[in-house]
């Protein structure tokens, strides 16, 4: 054997083969990831998660501070048919 791959060749009590979800290569366990996605990747391929897929929402003050019917609403509203009962 070449001594290139003789650190491919050691031994690892535990370690097995596993298959890529990204691409499908062989690769031994622990030299794989778990990607933001839930994929088993080889170290590789892994990339992290893009910050912008991660939303924070924020509360957004949506009323009106000193809310007022202007003066073209009141020429508008017809008060003669408003009972004191409705009120």
């Amino acid at each position: 054997m070449p001594t290139y791959r003789k650190h491919l060749q050691k031994y690892k009590a535990g370690d097995y083969k596993v298959r890529s979800d990204e691409s499908g290569l062989t690769v031994m366990n622990s030299e794989t990831r778990l990607d933001w996605k839930g994929n088993k990747v080889a170290v590789s391929e892994w990339e992290e998660k893009h910050p912008q897929l991660i939303i924070y929402p924020r509360n957004d003050k949506i009323s009106v501070n000193n809310p007022r019917v202007t003066p073209e609403d009141d020429a508008e509203l017809d008060f003669s048919e408003v009972k004191v009962s409705d009120l």
